[in-house]
């Protein structure tokens, strides 16, 4: 590990990182957390501290200055001002500070409020967050030019070489204009998809210089309805979201004139709230339309008098601000400040170099490399890593994993990471390669941020990225990397399957499950007639939320498995049970669309749709009781086309016990095969002999075999108690994965649609 990594020892010798770890973050063990760009994680003693402050003091609306309770509060918050301005190395007299619900509210605060004219340009670097884009469209309405700058275009300006007479120089004054023309560029200290920093000096050269007339005109994406003015001034705006979340942001020696940030991405809590940062110099250039409460010194209701406060922070200060959560703030930076924002920098950027060393040095069986780093900051010694290591994984050929495979198999494992382009869709574009002409297919094909659509034609479209905070240690960046080898890494080729020996005798039906209530507890019988959705009244219901319509599942309601359904043939009832309720017995003849006021309804069951209808009030009042939340039971409508029910993608589903003890034989404790939830178990045959038959024959009749079952995380939901454990899915997916697929079992529809009945104990052949 490199010099910087943690905080050194305490008085009593013990490590500091270890210490903290182990008290002030219990919430965090058993777990893998590294997205701290997304969220860093809050301290134990912050949330003791802020709600043993809340209730041994009485702190009121901070408007009320009238009440002594109302007068804490505003003390209070003017107090996170001034420490605010200390923290970052400024003053008050130098910067207004205004409270926002985020560094994104700061953004558009800016955006709104600044003067474009048709004379004015708006320039931001491409790697910028999307929040920082959408100052785009508060432009081009005032007619400016918008132009987006590459970040080599940007970088070049800090270069040493500059030739200053080939910039504009846009910041004099003209005394003959009677309105100033301001110009705006945004860049973010630190981008959030790579990591990689901007030189802070830029904001002075900008500031001072401007832009080359030539680059304007270049990289406009919208023109202006006249070219921008040679006089004005250049303002800068820096997203520090990012950059002061794992090192220190000196406002002394640079001094943008606006600057956003997040509170939550410093020390976790509180979320909603940060700050904007004016320079009281360029505050002119801000001319805000919209006022609430508390901006305003006057106000007339019976005319448009209404004269705004002199200060910026209450000009901008809409409403009463989130006093109470603003309160939080203190120990959050007492936080960061007995460890010290150098020493936090210097330890996540030895975790980075630390982290790409290792992923760098991982081959395959084959010497290829096993990950692409997005970033060369992070191949220079000369370069601050930052806290962010972006990448994706190769497989042995070369081709792309995609980010979808990777953030399922770390889900299992209580890795938390993030996936995709993280809004920042010119970063994104830049690192993966991606031309205009490649985005547009992918958005043709119906590709949206945050979608599964990881890898087009052999491209991936988007990244895995891994981030570090504060309190992250060695152990959690050793146990990613485990993580990677395990699954990523090809230390011997794989080698050609070949079809497995021909099925044996005495292969033989061994269970028969049908499951009536999607979700709910199965039923085990000896013999079951077919229906023409799979076995006759199989997931013929499910239980469902009335708002939503969606069905309820056991990976969200494990209650689901006390629903204990039958179904009696002879007396033609679904009987359910759970626990102390009186039983409800439901006519099979009783459809819910006869009633004379039916309740049809469109359901989403695993994202498809539906139809069904609901039940009475009656049968919801059991459901809710039995589950103890609003709900419903619903019946696949007598209309609906589907062909399944309420099953997720098949008629039926078979499963070999053969399979069954080959993964249980890997796992410390054995599960039982009903967490499977198949309707037709086998033995007889060999592990996964059934992964090559094309058709199976059970008895008489004849089934297509449709494909493999792609596993979720149901598997991993005791059926018996509704108690959770990841073993069974991670089990397999150290053996059946295939690309993001993790396969066990096999999915069959019936060749004809005539009446037959399965009996445990008929022979199955299987047919390749």
């Amino acid at each position: 590990m490199d010099t910087g990594y943690g905080y050194g020892k305490d008085e009593e010798g013990g490590d500091v990182l270890t210490k903290m770890r182990e008290d002030e973050f219990p919430h965090m063990q058993g777990h893998v957390y590294l997205d701290h760009a997304g969220a860093t994680m809050f301290s134990a003693h912050q949330l003791r501290d802020h709600q043993q402050l809340l209730v041994t003091n009485l702190y009121g609306n901070p408007h009320s200055t009238s009440a002594p309770s109302g007068s804490a509060s505003a003390a209070a918050v003017d107090d996170l001002r001034a420490h605010l301005a200390a923290f970052f190395k400024t003053s008050l007299e130098t910067y207004d500070i205004v409270f926002t619900s985020g560094a994104t509210a700061g953004l558009k605060l800016v955006g709104e409020a600044f003067q474009f004219t048709s004379q004015s340009a708006f320039v931001y670097s491409t790697d910028s967050h999307n929040s920082v884009l959408g100052i785009r469209a508060f432009a081009q309405a005032a007619g400016a030019a918008v132009v987006a700058l590459p970040t080599t275009a940007l970088d070049a300006l800090a270069s040493p070489a500059l030739d200053e007479t080939s910039v504009l120089s846009c910041n004099k004054d003209d005394d003959d204009d009677d309105e100033p023309v301001w110009h705006l560029c945004a860049f973010p200290g630190e981008c959030n998809f790579s990591g990689a920093k901007h030189p802070l000096h830029l904001v002075s050269t900008i500031q001072a210089n401007g832009f080359d007339a030539l680059d304007l005109a270049r990289y406009a994406i919208a023109a202006s309805s006249c070219q921008p003015a040679p006089r004005g001034r250049w303002l800068v705006l820096l997203d520090a979201a990012k950059l002061a979340a794992t090192g220190p942001v000196d406002l002394s020696t640079h001094t943008p004139d606006f600057m956003v940030l997040s509170f939550y991405k410093l020390f976790g809590y509180p979320t909603g709230l940060g700050v904007l940062f004016i320079k009281r110099s360029s505050q002119h250039a801000l001319s805000k339309r919209y006022f609430g409460g508390g901006t305003l010194a006057t106000s007339l209701a019976s005319s448009l008098l209404s004269t705004p406060r002199p200060e910026m922070h209450r000009q901008f200060a809409d409403g009463t601000p989130s006093f109470l959560s603003l309160l939080a703030c203190r120990f959050g930076f007492a936080q960061l400040e007995k460890l010290g924002m150098d020493a936090i920098g210097r330890h996540v950027s030895a975790l980075t170099a630390y982290l790409v060393r290792a992923l760098t040095s991982l081959r395959h069986g084959n010497d290829r490399a096993v990950c692409v780093i997005y970033g060369d900051h992070h191949h220079r010694p000369d370069l601050d890593h930052g806290s962010i290591v972006a990448c994706n994984f190769l497989r042995h050929d070369g081709s792309a994993v995609g980010y979808s495979e990777v953030s399922a198999l770390a889900s299992l494992h209580q890795i938390h990471l993030r996936t995709g382009c993280f809004c920042n869709p010119g970063a994104c574009q830049k690192h993966l390669g991606l031309s205009a002409n490649a985005l547009q297919t992918h958005i043709e094909l119906g590709h949206t941020c945050g979608d599964a659509m990881d890898v087009i034609d052999g491209q991936p479209t988007g990244a895995v990225r891994v981030s570090v905070g504060y309190m992250t240690t060695q152990d959690d960046v050793d146990t990613f990397l485990s993580f990677v080898s395990t699954y990523f890494v090809s230390a011997t080729l794989p080698v050609v399957r070949h079809a497995p020996p021909a099925t044996p005798l005495g292969v033989y039906v061994a269970a028969i499950t049908l499951f009536p209530i999607k979700s709910c507890a199965g039923l085990s019988v000896a013999s079951w007639p077919l229906g023409p959705r799979g076995l006759l009244y199989d997931r013929e219901w499910a239980i469902v939320d009335p708002v939503s319509g969606k069905a309820l599942r056991q990976k969200d309601t494990a209650r689901l498995t006390q629903i204990r359904p039958k179904i009696d043939l002879v007396t033609s009832e679904l009987v359910l049970r759970c626990g102390a309720l009186a039983p409800l017995r439901l006519p099979l003849t009783y459809a819910p669309s006869t009633l004379q006021v039916p309740r049809a309804i469109r359901l989403t069951v695993c994202a498809t749709a539906c139809d069904g209808s609901l039940y009475d009030s009656l049968v919801a009042s059991w459901c809710t009781k039995a589950l103890d939340r609003p709900c419903t039971l619903a019946r696949v409508a007598p209309t609906a086309t589907t062909a399944i029910g309420f099953a997720n993608e098949a008629p039926y589903l078979l499963l070999s016990r053969g399979s069954v003890a080959d993964m249980n034989g890997r796992m410390k404790t054995p599960v039982s095969e009903a967490v499977f939830r198949a309707n037709i178990v086998i033995d007889g045959c060999g592990p996964y002999e059934e992964d090559a038959w094309k058709g199976v024959r059970v008895g008489e009749t004849r089934f297509d075999v449709l494909g493999p079952c792609s596993r979720c995380s149901m598997i991993n939901i005791d059926p018996t108690t509704g108690a959770f454990s990841p073993a069974p899915l991670q089990t397999l997916a150290s053996y059946r994965r295939e690309r993001a697929k993790i396969f066990f079992g096999q999915f069959l529809r019936q060749q004809s649609t005539a009446a037959a009945i399965l009996t445990v104990g008929d022979p199955v052949v299987g047919e390749r």
